[in-house]
């Protein structure tokens, strides 16, 4: 049996070394919170590989799966689900063991709770484990584990904003509920679209301007973009409304990619839906790389039970966490998420959760 230590400022950091280096049949033998020379607190894991370790690695699993489909006899389709299956159990129990791992970490019942209470609400357990202790105590989540934007000071400093996800995903009500909320505070906002050839596209943007009393002009083609500007110069806060599109349909990002970059917006907000399956959100994120994304911003993050899957998008792709947007009355239901406000957020769904 080999033996190997582990070091990293995070438990699920040094479990992840773990299994990188090791491999899914590694045996976690303990974990250790301790202290270096600097006063940084550093969490040390002991993992052992046996030589023959017993029965199928996930590897070796997906081998005989693969080996399996090869195989052209007349059993070739069972086995090929017996082996998926096995597959799937030797994941799911991976998962499970690593969740209960980073659980008995933890200090005191207390932060165990809010683990529980974490999952449930679908946040990573990696994830989770570096929260708990802050979410039992009510204290802001998350700081320094993930990334996050500055909020909107078009006051102090003009600022074009591209808006940019999936059709339906609520871009436009997001919009709206932006430029209302800042015109409320005396801030010149304007609207730019560039969802000019979908029927109807500009139609839900020109009302919400006429009732702010806003313009709103369409971009069309690239060299409209600095007659635009122009035109637009005298607003503060500039947010372009773009048409959807989905990873598996991109032919309307080639159209829109040079209508966004002859724009030059200082920010662009990838906008999700927080009711979008979570695997579904990590494959538009995929889609968006290059995009020059580089903060998330959430909708309907009121009618998902599973508000968890902030967090994991947020952790998986480095994005900045920008704001959120709930309800559908464009004069309210907007904030910027802070560790305090995501807290709050969790906090709320939580309670929820308990109730029902």
């Amino acid at each position: 049996m080999r033996v190997r230590v582990f070091t990293a400022p995070r438990l699920h950091e040094a479990l992840a070394r773990v299994r990188r280096e090791l491999g899914p049949e590694a045996v976690i033998l303990d974990r250790q919170r301790k202290v270096n020379g600097n006063n940084e607190a550093l969490w040390q894991v002991h993992a052992a590989l046996d030589a023959e370790p017993q029965g199928d690695t996930v590897e070796q699993a997906g081998k005989r799966a693969r080996a399996a489909s090869d195989r052209p006899d007349a059993s070739e389709r069972q086995r090929l689900e017996a082996s998926m299956q096995r597959l799937e159990r030797l994941i799911s129990g991976l998962s499970r063991q690593e969740a209960e791992a980073l659980r008995a970490c933890l200090p005191d019942e207390d932060a165990r709770q809010a683990f529980d209470q974490l999952v449930r609400l679908g946040v990573n357990p990696d994830h989770a484990a570096d929260m708990a202790a802050d979410f039992a105590a009510r204290q802001p989540v998350a700081a320094g584990m993930l990334a996050w934007g500055e909020k909107p000071r078009p006051k102090r400093k003009r600022e074009v904003i591209l808006l940019t996800g999936p059709a339906g995903g609520g871009k436009t009500l997001l919009a709206a509920k932006l430029a209302t909320w800042y015109s409320l505070r005396g801030v010149s906002v304007a609207f730019v679209s560039t969802d000019t050839e979908r029927m109807g596209g500009l139609e839900t943007l020109n009302a919400f301007a006429e009732v702010l009393g806003a313009p709103a002009l369409p971009l069309r083609r690239a060299e409209q973009a600095a007659d635009i500007a122009g035109r637009l110069e005298s607003a503060r806060l500039v947010l372009v409304d773009s048409e959807g599109w989905s990873p598996a349909s991109r032919a309307g990002l080639k159209r829109q990619r040079p209508l966004w970059d002859a724009l030059k917006p200082d920010r662009r907000w990838l906008v999700m839906p927080a009711t979008m399956d979570e695997s579904d959100g990590m494959r538009l994120m995929d889609a968006a790389t290059g995009l020059n994304v580089n903060e998330l911003a959430f909708t309907k993050v009121d009618e998902t039970c599973m508000i968890g899957k902030l967090v994991n998008w947020a952790g998986a792709s480095g994005m900045a966490l920008s704001c959120c947007g709930y309800g559908q009355d464009a004069a309210e239901g907007v904030g910027l998420l802070t560790p305090r406000a995501l807290t709050s957020l969790l906090a709320s769904h939580a309670e929820r959760e308990a109730r029902a």
